[in-house]
């Protein structure tokens, strides 16, 4: 059997859809990692960046286009040993600004 990991960011708090900003506890690529977890297996790791995104959607969409523009690499709460034990992957991320938020950057470049 193949081992899985199944790794995301996933945003909570203020988020915007349905054309308005909703406080939300848990996030949509958190809810679908979950969902590919329990079909696949394996095991499952949340990306988090070391200093929290502002909750606040607009404050959040104000930092992440800072970190875009400045090509930021932010440092992450934690980090997985090593991916050497895995032979499949799934990485899941929102959207942001058509790219995935800089945290995926970080955690991906960690990586061989």
């Amino acid at each position: 059997m193949a081992n899985i990991l199944t790794v995301y960011y996933s945003k909570k708090g203020e988020n915007y859809f349905d054309g308005k900003i909703k406080s939300i506890s848990k996030g949509n690529t958190e809810i679908i990692a979950e969902m590919i977890q329990k079909n696949v297996g394996g095991d499952i790791f949340e990306i988090d960046r070391a200093i929290p995104y502002p909750n606040n959607y607009k404050e959040c969409v104000k930092e992440s286009v800072k970190e875009m523009k400045e090509n930021a690499r932010p440092k992450l709460k934690e980090y997985l040993d090593n991916l050497d034990k895995y032979d499949t992957i799934f990485v899941g991320y929102p959207s942001w600004c058509g790219t995935m938020p800089m945290v995926l950057f970080s955690f991906l470049e960690n990586y061989d």
